[in-house]
């Protein structure tokens, strides 16, 4: 009977030992809480891969953004409009097969890049001389916006990434 009741005592202190460690690295109600929240609002299912259309649908609407800001910027006429929109999507196209190889990534990389130089070049072949010296400035203007937008993410990410005072 003494080993018995040994035994029972030896299981309920692992037990317990067992439990508090859970609960002390946050797995406790608050998770459980979180998990019932997020069963409630349906935000439990996983993110889905967008289909092929709401990517068709997606890089439409960015391309029409960009179209229209370099419309402003460069005086397109209709024709320049509709041929140098053409290049940009079909070579966004290109890009995302170059990308879905089975290649490192610096092979896409290169790839990717030349693919950007001739899209140039070709977007440059529609435009007249003072078009082209504009076409140069807007790519400037755009790298610089991504540097920016860069440099915030990367701000952003290093504040989350430092440990608070708490």
């Amino acid at each position: 009977m003494k080993v018995f009741k040994i035994f029972l005592f030896a299981l309920m202190l692992s037990s317990c030992s067992v439990f508090s460690q859970y609960y002390n690295n946050g797995y406790g109600t608050d998770y459980r809480r979180y998990s019932l929240d997020r069963s409630m609002t349906g935000m439990d299912n996983k993110q889905k891969e967008p289909s092929p259309e709401e990517i068709e649908k997606m890089r439409s609407e960015q391309i029409d953004k960009y179209m229209v800001i370099m419309k402003e910027k460069l005086m397109l006429d209709e024709l320049q409009f509709i041929a140098i929109k053409n290049e940009i999507t079909s070579n966004s196209k290109n890009v995302d097969i170059v990308m879905k190889k089975e290649s490192s990534q610096e092979e896409k990389n290169t790839e990717s890049k030349a693919l950007l130089d001739k899209m140039d070049i070709r977007i440059k072949s529609y435009l007249n001389k003072t078009q082209k010296e504009k076409y140069d400035v807007f790519l400037e203007e755009m790298k610089n916006n991504k540097n920016i937008r860069k440099d915030k993410k990367d701000k952003k990410s290093k504040k989350e990434d430092k440990p608070s005072d708490e």
